[in-house]
């Protein structure tokens, strides 16, 4: 799961992949087991994604960390957290950047809590509000929320100056996602398998 680091991130991508292969590796394999049980059980994936919850959810969530592969952010919002993807990866992965889980269902939040509770993710914590209500953040992540459109949009009104938004497009063996309409950057992940797309936004102030 952790090979293709390097080839996302190189400048950065040693001293991940060294975290990521100790302990914290662990927690990665403890949170993928919860998804798999607990997760499944209260109906945030389905039971068909359990033997492809590594490969495709938890890289496709570590991949966002293409966003910054030099510096990390103080402060990261995972836009409609749901089962925590990306966001409790990402937390693993940054111990030094706070991580905030943004989810509307208390349901949800209730299980998110106790996810984050059994790995002791200090770094890690959930707010239980509607992402329309975030404002002036440094970073944000997001995964099918909104439609690529309407997403561009919020993360244009809620990024703070020089904040960097990161958005999921679609995994696609055929063509790259035709969303450089919308604005920013297009990046492929090619060491996903079929290959992942993510949509960088930067405010600027232009």
């Amino acid at each position: 799961m952790l090979e293709w680091w390097s080839a996302i991130a190189p400048k950065q991508g040693q001293a991940v992949e060294r975290t990521l292969s100790g302990p914290r590796g662990r927690l990665l394999e403890r949170y993928s087991e919860w998804l798999a049980t607990e997760g499944v059980a209260a109906g945030l994936l389905s039971p068909t994604e359990t033997t492809r919850i590594d490969s495709r959810h938890v890289a496709d969530s570590l991949s966002f960390l293409a966003g910054w592969p030099e510096e990390t952010p103080g402060r990261l919002f995972d836009a409609g957290s749901g089962g925590g993807l990306p966001g409790i990866p990402l937390g693993i992965a940054l111990p030094d950047t706070e991580v905030v889980l943004v989810e509307r269902s208390e349901s949800r939040s209730i299980l998110l809590r106790r996810a984050i509770r059994m790995l002791q993710l200090d770094n890690v914590s959930v707010a239980t509000r509607d992402v329309g209500t975030l404002r002036t953040c440094e970073a944000v992540v997001m995964r099918a929320v909104f439609s690529p459109r309407e997403a561009v949009d919020w993360m244009s009104a809620v990024l703070a100056m020089g904040g960097l938004g990161v958005l999921a497009l679609a995994r696609s063996v055929i063509r790259r996602p035709d969303w450089d309409r919308l604005g920013g950057e297009v990046v492929e992940v090619g060491v996903l398998d079929p290959p992942g797309w993510l949509l960088m936004i930067r405010n600027r102030g232009e």
